[in-house]
């Protein structure tokens, strides 16, 4: 009897346990969503607590792109990341033009050619979300009016440079170099946003796109800073100093970030500050390769949850509501999860609510270049392989090295990793 008595007690603790540690939702009420955005925290809360139907649990990965090829991934039903539009991850998603059939959500609300580069195959297996743009930041009322625009030529950018240079000592004043900043150096470098593409898994590199893009750098560098010593000598005795108080002391007249950063800083820090865009070969402004793509799972998952989800989230009152209170959910970054919503009537209805004078910003379709695909690694490989190659190759007079070979040598170091 002592024995029994014991058993049920043993059973008894290991059910409290057991309920102690699950949730009490049902396992078709859980929504799994994988992301490396920090927003989407508050987006779920935001989601969970419109409707009793579906739980959503945000699993923070570094690069959902790159988790999702992991033979060891564990249950996902969304995944919202850079780079998942990568060919290396076709067969992993589902298509979703389900939801342009049925209604519940309008295609025609997106930017047409952003939603293009989620078709894989000729299906909808990805639909955009947000985006970031590149943008030059400098000091309200500096460029003349015969620049200006919302997006500055490569002409008009060269002639405010050298304005300013010709105004003042080269050797206390330089209005930009692309070898003061990483990104800027790979932004100028590649202008064209098909090139990413090239770096997929069984591509080629074109080489003669490379020495294009380094030419270019090469020759700013010598028109605008007065060659690669005078440019060293420059960037060593002020470019340890934060880029924004080099602006308002008028050492520099551009520094290159992108709009979801300028829109971060304080307002009272950005009240002297202005930006402008730039346009690339075609005569249009790129997106930053990372926009953010959502995806289901093409096997398994919580497909009826996941589409939900979908539902809600593409809906442009509930995106506006989420730039509207984004304040009080705690979430410190611009427009949509750090970007401009895919969602175009969203931009123009949310943003200017809160940034005054963003309308003049606010991208049109038909100005808009959409990146290409990139490998699910390319943080990785941008930032070991790509950039240190730039840096190395723009500072010297001739190419050394190829970049085909410098990208397959990386990739043989970082193998499995």
């Amino acid at each position: 009897m002592r024995h029994f008595r014991l058993g049920i007690l043993l059973l008894i603790i290991l059910l409290i346990t057991l309920l102690a540690g699950c949730p009490f939702e049902k396992a078709d009420q859980r929504v799994v969503l994988w992301t490396d955005r920090p927003e989407f925290a508050a987006y779920a809360q935001a989601f969970n607590s419109a409707q009793n139907e579906y739980v959503v649990e945000v699993v923070y990965k570094d690069s959902p792109a790159s988790a999702l090829k992991s033979k060891k991934a564990s249950r996902w039903d969304v995944a919202i990341g850079p780079f998942l539009n990568s060919v290396s991850l076709n067969d992993t998603f589902m298509p979703v033009e389900g939801l342009f059939a049925d209604g519940t959500v309008d295609k025609a609300q997106f930017y047409q050619n952003a939603l293009e580069k989620g078709i894989q195959d000729g299906h909808q297996m990805l639909l955009p979300l947000s985006f970031n743009v590149p943008a030059f930041i400098f000091q309200s009322g500096k460029i003349k009016q015969e620049y200006d625009s919302f997006a500055l030529a490569p002409d008009s950018f060269s002639a405010i440079c050298l304005d300013f240079n010709k105004a003042k000592s080269r050797h206390a004043k330089s209005a930009f170099s692309p070898l003061w900043n990483p990104e800027s150096l790979f932004f100028f470098s590649i202008l064209s946003p098909g090139l990413c593409s090239q770096f997929e898994a069984g591509n080629e590199v074109s080489q003669q796109d490379v020495e294009s893009g380094l030419a270019q750098i090469r020759q700013q560098i010598k028109d605008l800073d007065g060659g690669i010593k005078a440019e060293t000598k420059f960037r060593e005795k002020y470019l340890y100093k934060n880029p924004l108080e080099l602006l308002d002391s008028g050492h520099i007249f551009f520094w290159y970030s992108d709009v979801g950063s300028f829109y971060t800083l304080p307002a009272d820090r950005r009240q002297n500050l202005d930006f402008r865009y730039y346009l690339n070969v075609d005569g249009k402004v790129s997106a930053c390769e990372d926009m953010l793509w959502l995806g289901v799972p093409k096997k398994g998952g919580n497909t009826k949850g996941a589409v939900a989800f979908i539902q809600w989230l593409m809906n442009p009152e509930v995106q506006q509501n989420l730039i509207l209170k984004a304040r009080e959910m705690g979430i410190r970054s611009f427009g949509l999860a750090g970007g401009f919503s895919a969602v175009r009537t969203v931009n123009s209805g949310a943003l200017p609510q809160i940034y005054p004078f963003i309308n003049t910003f606010i991208p049109l379709e038909e100005y808009l270049d959409f990146p290409d695909s990139c490998p699910p690694d390319w943080y990785a490989f941008k930032n070991g392989a790509v950039i240190p190659y730039l840096v190395q190759e723009c500072s010297a007079e001739e190419t050394a090295r190829k970049l085909g070979e410098v990208s397959e040598s990386w990739r043989r170091m970082n193998a499995g990793q």
